[in-house]
């Protein structure tokens, strides 16, 4: 499967949209802000997005799980720096 994404940022915004060139699923965004991470997909049967809201401390867990085998992990809340 090819995937395709772009990353926008702005002052207090940082936009992630992935792509599948191949059409075979909606694109999936990422919204970041200091405070808050929106996940989002479109629902064609609901003409709607379907969102999901999470800490950015969830995000960076969601990240770091993809470098890490199978186990239990606790992660310390990091330093705001740590995020960007």
């Amino acid at each position: 499967m090819d995937i395709m994404f772009t990353i926008e940022m702005d002052w207090d915004e940082t936009a992630i949209t992935i792509l599948d060139t191949n059409a075979e699923f909606e694109d999936l965004q990422i919204i970041m802000y200091d405070d808050i991470v929106y996940i989002r997909q479109f629902d064609e049967d609901t003409e709607s997005f379907s969102l999901i809201a999470i800490s950015p401390e969830m995000m960076l867990a969601l990240q770091k799980s993809f470098t890490l085998p199978n186990g239990a992990y606790y992660l310390k809340k990091p330093d705001k720096r740590d995020l960007y």
